[in-house]
């Protein structure tokens, strides 16, 4: 019999449908700053261990995307002098096509008690939830990194402040061309069960007792003569 899917369903349908969207299909209107408040509370919502908070967002507003431009166009001349004008148009374009643009800023706090590895697995999580935000208020996003996030000149550029990393740059916009459906993945390839074979034996038992390590044999798996 058909059921009505609960409130909760729904959203984790919508969840599972969540797909990264290239900039190129892409197009205005994008999240407005109300929109864009709400999803940055999303990321704020993420596992956090401290509250360290530890990531920041730079918005790269339309008034300064051409001076945007000329800094990624500086940067893949650093990296590559011989580039040429289709692959410097190129670069020109990542800083101007999409419609809402954001560089994702890592910030880990050094003095903390929190390890760093847990700190970036926060700002790791706030960015999924950033994405899954953008997803729910039914805009595509999509977070593209390369070669220019680990160029200092540019990272200065930006703002980026020694000790901090420049992890990437989020599009957001309404979407014009769905993309591709996503390749179906198995939930089994990263799903496993740990059989406790490594546990010690329990003091409890005999050393020459066989079974599992810390686990008792039942009577009817005794060994003939036991």
């Amino acid at each position: 019999m058909w059921r009505q899917m609960t409130g909760a369903e729904r959203i984790l349908e919508v969840l599972l449908t969540r797909r990264s969207v290239s900039p190129r299909r892409l197009q205005q209107p994008a999240p407005n700053t109300d929109e864009l408040d709400a999803i940055l509370q999303a990321g704020l919502r993420a596992p956090d261990h401290g509250g360290l908070h530890p990531w920041r967002v730079i918005e790269f507003r339309p008034r300064n995307r051409e001076a945007l431009a000329w800094c990624f166009e500086q940067e893949k001349l650093r990296r590559d002098p011989l580039a040429s004008p289709t692959d410097l148009k190129r670069s020109r374009e990542h800083a101007t096509r999409a419609p809402l643009l954001l560089g994702f800023v890592v910030s880990p706090r050094e003095r903390s008690k929190v390890p760093a590895r847990e700190q970036w697995l926060s700002a790791g999580a706030a960015l999924g939830n950033i994405l899954s935000a953008a997803h729910q208020l039914g805009y595509g996003a999509i977070v593209l990194s390369g070669e220019r996030c680990y160029d200092e000149t540019l990272a200065r550029q930006l703002g980026v402040l020694p000790g901090e990393y420049l992890a990437g740059f989020i599009s957001m916009g309404t979407i014009q061309e769905a993309p591709p459906q996503a390749r179906e993945t198995l939930s089994q390839s990263v799903w496993s069960c740990w059989q406790g074979d490594a546990l010690p034996p329990s003091p409890e038992d005999p050393p020459s007792q066989p079974g599992r390590p810390g686990q008792p044999i039942r009577s009817s798996e005794r060994m003939p003569g036991s």
